[in-house]
């Protein structure tokens, strides 16, 4: 479970100059560390699917095609409709599934598979309820008139992996190929034991204990 973000855009710029040796920011130009943070926080929530939200929308009944409510939707991770999860299929197993039965049917949706920007369910819903939708949402660039109040888009946790990011990328610029290399291996590892950490937060199960008198 990840706290909302406290760390700032000014303070990635000053550890990245300190580190590089550039205080005074006469090698490393301040558009290229705005594009580096945002790509940074885009490469670790792509992998790590940090930015977690939820939207809901009503369902119509008999209407099984909806336009997703997010705009800034980078995967969907599960729709639920009266607090039920509802299994997804891609788009072929979904035309396949289709052919034998009525594409018309009302009813509790029992699959849903996406298309273009919106998702179908199967079959429509028949009560006007709840659709939740679960996602990862995408990362917010950082504007170019950031200021020194700007937050990062993700959690304090991936602070350290952003900096290391952002230094990869000025070793790179300049030719420094040994320490881009190991900055570049810092952060994967360091994002990966993340990923990992996550996953097993995920999958942890508790044993069960009985008293016996």
């Amino acid at each position: 479970m990840y706290g909302p973000p406290t760390r700032k855009v000014a303070e990635v710029m000053l550890d990245v100059k300190r580190q590089f040796g550039d205080e005074s920011g006469v090698q490393l130009e301040e558009s290229d560390l705005v594009r580096w943070i945002t790509n940074a926080q885009d490469q670790i929530n792509y992998q790590n699917r940090v930015l977690k939200s939820t939207a809901s929308i009503p369902s119509v009944v008999g209407q099984s095609v909806y336009t997703f409510p997010a705009s800034q939707v980078l995967q969907i991770e599960s729709l639920h409709y009266k607090g039920v999860r509802i299994r997804n299929m891609t788009f072929a197993q979904a035309e396949e599934t289709l052919i034998g039965v009525d594409p018309e049917a009302v009813g509790d949706p029992q699959f849903w598979y996406e298309w273009g920007g919106t998702f179908t369910l199967w079959p429509a819903p028949d009560t006007t309820d709840t659709l939740t939708i679960y996602y990862t949402a995408l990362v917010q660039p950082v504007p170019t008139s950031w200021d020194s109040d700007t937050l990062l888009s993700l959690p304090d946790k991936y602070y350290n992996d952003i900096v290391s990011f952002v230094l990869q990328q000025a070793y790179e610029m300049d030719e420094d190929w040994q320490a881009s290399g190991a900055k570049a291996e810092q952060f994967k590892q360091s994002v990966d034991l993340k990923q990992e950490d996550e996953r097993r937060s995920q999958d942890m199960t508790f044993s069960v204990i009985t008293l016996v008198d």
